[in-house]
């Protein structure tokens, strides 16, 4: 009853704030992108709306994967694509933090550094059947 109890609880967590986080991206996203159409002042960047939206897809797919595949620890096959995908998610925002030292503040870059931390330790529980 007790086994994977952390990692649950860690998953759960983590899977909310990026669905939370691409959600909000998504909101000052197209409210930066209205505004700017009101005042007249952007150019025809439909390439640069496409590759934003995948972005913010793709950030509320890795929430929905994290949320809910920690429910299915138990299968060993499943078990071994989640640890991978904590791992490569964790590597993945920790270079990010390494590129965005000094351009976004340093909140944003705290938060950005403890996903990933928060990524690798869940990594790391269900590799160790915490």
């Amino acid at each position: 009853m007790n086994e994977y109890k952390l990692s649950k609880t860690l998953g759960i967590v983590l899977g909310i704030i990026m669905v939370i986080a691409s959600f909000g991206y998504g909101f000052l996203y197209f409210l930066g992108r209205s505004l700017g159409n009101v005042l007249i002042s952007t150019t025809d960047t439909t390439a640069n709306d496409i590759a934003a939206l995948g972005i913010i897809l793709s950030i509320c797919v890795i929430g929905l994967i994290t949320f809910t595949g920690c429910f299915g620890l138990r299968g060993t096959r499943w078990r071994r694509v989640y640890i991978r995908l904590c791992l490569i998610v964790g590597v993945a925002l920790l270079v990010m933090y390494f590129i965005s030292i000094g351009s976004l503040g340093t909140m944003y870059e705290f938060s950005i550094l403890l996903m990933s931390i928060f990524y690798l330790l869940l990594g790391y529980f269900v590799k160790k059947e915490i």
